[in-house]
């Protein structure tokens, strides 16, 4: 009985000390593990804010920042890849048989856009700069994917010139004088050349850069067109005014959500070629940086303004994906924004009269009809294409307009703004010249403006942001697993705490049974055997028990 009763004071004893150092522990570990979680709960918005901050401030176009730097003289190249549309049986189509058109090219060009004489206002809200572009041809890029035409193959086209001064006779706002001459001029060249003038011909560096025509310099003359030649393309800006008045962009200083966007392009602050007043509001960026930290508003539209288009168009988010590394998130043209007044009643300001699919430029154009679709009639209503035979079909992955942004600092990482510039031929009251052709609408160009950052650029953006918000974001969520571990042991070891005390009162009951054992008298061990084994067993279960 003795050595039982003090073999379960050892076992009852021994185990004090290891739950009372588990208490102490287990609080420990409470402590630690809340103050843990607490830290990186209650620092991450201040640290987060903060950053946010610094983004602000360097991505705003105050002087002496590198985005002022960037967006003064870009890094990345911008390339135009252009293709014009050749009319394969020009001798059919002018005597009314379906056009048969086949893109020519890519004749690849780099852009170079210079901000000349560039200051700011007292305030810092303002940047003024005289704008400027040029192109340079590249031929090594343009051997690489066409090595099958060349600038000075010719190619046949609608003949513009013409269909200039049809469209100023049927819509123009001219005086009968004028009027009285190009019907006059028609007739003669309606003389001379007969059907086969609805057509012309020349080379393609000609058709793109500028060639000589006689009824463009009578039109010149008359004020009813900028130049006295024929161009699909301007070897810098199409606007007389970009050297006479000056461009004005919000520097963000004091409002980080207008950086880069227009003020004032050319000196105003409409297109004034459209049916509304916010129609023709200049909105928007030139599309190559919009606001910082998209990351906490993604859905929100992004608004370019093109001066191709004379229009502000807004872009709307579509996916997520990455380039060079860098996550960036993509936004295309919303199928609404080309719709026509039936399905979108809101686009008759943009005189969307006609099918969906394509913007009406004719009020922008002297009343030449010209009409903007995606590339390749991409997404355009078919009835658009349905009297041209067009050898290549459309593809969304090569044939539409998307940027790809870094939703942190705003900035285009890669880019592709693809444009296709269309000419209605159809039937005209006031002159039977294009009686004999049948209604269509010819693709004349179609330009695939691009540009990426290049691999140097996209590591030095990762390391200077990317990199340490991603340690932020990782550093976070560590300490919260690391702090949540700690309770979660701490825990683990209140369970084994009262399951020792469970154990313990137990241990009481079996030692207040012992009490109650009697110890065989040593002289009869024969005669109390079965008490002698009854004291074994109970020995024995106490064992078990404590095991």
């Amino acid at each position: 009985k003795q050595w039982y009763q003090r073999r379960v004071r050892d076992v009852k004893w021994g185990t004090m000390p290891s739950v009372r150092c588990q208490q102490v522990c287990g609080l420990l570990l409470t402590v630690i593990g809340v103050f843990i979680i607490t830290c990186a709960v209650v620092g991450r918005k201040p640290l987060g804010t903060y950053i946010d901050n610094m983004i602000k401030q360097q991505v705003s176009l105050a002087p002496g920042t590198k985005t002022y730097e960037s967006w003064q003289n870009p890094p990345v190249p911008i390339y135009d890849d252009i293709y014009l549309f050749n009319i394969t049986n020009p001798n059919e189509f002018n005597r009314g048989e379906k056009a048969i058109v086949e893109p020519v090219g890519p004749f690849i060009y780099q852009k170079h856009e210079l901000k000349q004489s560039a200051n700011f206002s007292g305030d810092l809200k303002y940047a003024m700069y005289f704008d400027y572009e040029y192109f340079v041809y590249d031929e090594e890029q343009t051997l690489l994917y066409n090595n099958v035409t060349t600038l000075n193959d010719t190619i046949y086209i609608p003949n513009l010139p013409l269909l200039t001064v049809v469209a100023q006779i049927s819509h123009g706002s001219i005086s009968e004088a004028i009027k009285t001459a190009l019907e006059m001029l028609v007739e003669k060249y309606e003389r001379t050349h007969g059907v086969e003038f609805i057509t012309l011909n020349g080379t393609i560096h000609d058709i793109l850069w500028g060639m000589d025509d006689p009824i463009m310099k009578v039109l010149n003359a008359l004020k009813l067109a900028p130049t006295p030649q024929l161009a699909l393309q301007f070897n810098g800006s199409i606007d007389p005014a970009a050297m006479s008045f000056p461009t004005v962009v919000y520097t963000g200083n004091s409002d980080i959500s207008k950086v880069a966007a227009y003020h004032l392009f050319h000196g105003r602050n409409s297109s004034g070629c459209w049916g509304t007043d916010a129609a023709n509001t200049i909105n928007g960026t030139e599309g190559s940086m919009f606001e910082p930290l998209l990351v906490y508003n993604k859905s929100k539209s992004l608004t370019i303004y093109n001066e191709q288009l004379f229009r502000s168009v807004d872009l709307t988010f579509t996916n997520e994906s990455s380039f060079e590394g860098i996550p960036c998130y993509e936004y295309r043209i919303p199928d609404w924004a080309l719709q026509n007044v039936t399905n979108n009643p809101t686009n008759s300001a943009y005189y969307a009269w006609k099918y969906s699919g394509m913007l009406n430029l004719t009020q922008c154009s002297s009343n030449v009809p010209l009409y903007i679709t995606k590339s390749m009639f991409l997404d355009a209503d078919p009835r658009i294409a349905e009297n041209v035979s067009l050898s290549v079909q459309a593809n969304k992955s090569l044939h539409d307009t998307y940027l790809c942004v870094e939703p942190y600092t705003g900035v285009v990482v890669n880019g592709h703004k693809r444009v296709q510039i269309n000419v209605q031929i159809e039937h005209h009251k006031t002159s039977g010249i294009l009686n004999n052709t049948r209604p269509a609408f010819i693709p004349l160009i179609t330009v695939d403006e691009h540009g990426s950052i290049t691999k140097e650029l996209a590591d030095q953006l990762n390391s200077a942001l990317l990199i340490p918000i991603s340690i932020m974001h990782v550093a976070f969520y560590l300490l919260c697993a690391f702090g949540t571990t700690l309770v979660l042991c701490s825990f683990i070891l209140g369970v084994r705490i009262i399951s020792r005390k469970i154990s313990s009162k137990s241990d009481n009951e079996l030692l207040i049974q012992a009490d109650d054992v009697q110890e065989p008298e040593t002289g009869n061990v024969s005669d109390n055997s079965d008490q002698y084994l009854s004291f074994e067993g109970k020995t024995s279960r106490y064992y078990e028990a404590s095991e």
